[in-house]
């Protein structure tokens, strides 16, 4: 009789502790909490870059968007910091327009600068399906007053991105800035040179 009460009162016993040790084990620590909440973070931003990429690369594939300068590099290697609402390239469905312009000077388009616009005669997409690796596009156009085919490069990231211009005159424009929709890009377009 006794064994059985000590068999019965370890069973209890063992009972009794070994819950409570599992819901311990459940518990994380302050230390995992932040890895665990870190990690979640992480994804997240992941999901978001990607949806950012997809919904940019879609925009480039349709032929239907802006790129919005807000910094110009010239052939030396110095920089400028310019209007994003007056300096852009824009692409919309077969055709191409680039402006630039600086504020304060009177220019051929009639606020400082030029705007060229014409056909898009080539345009080649190299979408990446990885936020790690940038989108390409390559693109000429013939442009009005422009003698040749101005020759676009963009590589970008999500929305950002870096555009070179190079002309047939062997002159090279370099642009960083950002990728927006035609609807959402809020440029002003000047007086074209032709």
């Amino acid at each position: 009789m006794k064994k059985l009460i000590f068999v019965l009162g370890m069973l209890f016993f063992l009972g009794g502790v070994m819950p409570a040790t599992a819901q311990q084990n459940s518990k994380l620590s302050s230390r995992e909490q932040q890895k665990l909440e870190k990690q979640k973070k992480k994804e997240a931003k992941q999901s978001e870059d990607l949806a950012e990429l997809k919904a940019v690369n879609k925009l480039v594939e349709d032929t239907a968007f802006v790129f919005v300068a807000n910094t110009l590099y010239g052939p030396r290697g110095s920089s400028y910091h310019v209007d994003p609402s007056i300096n852009f390239l824009g692409v919309h469905h077969g055709k191409a327009v680039y402006q630039f312009a600086f504020n304060g000077l009177v220019g051929w388009n009639g606020i400082g600068g030029a705007t060229f616009e014409g056909d898009i005669t080539r345009y080649k997409f190299k979408p990446s399906e990885n936020i790690k690796k940038a989108s390409d596009l390559t693109m000429n156009f013939r442009a009005m007053g422009v003698a040749g085919s101005p020759y676009v490069t963009m590589s970008f990231f999500g929305h950002r991105a870096t555009v070179s211009i190079t002309f047939n005159t062997g002159e090279r424009v370099r642009l960083d800035g950002e990728i927006r929709s035609v609807k959402d890009a809020g440029v002003y377009k000047g007086q074209s040179l032709f």
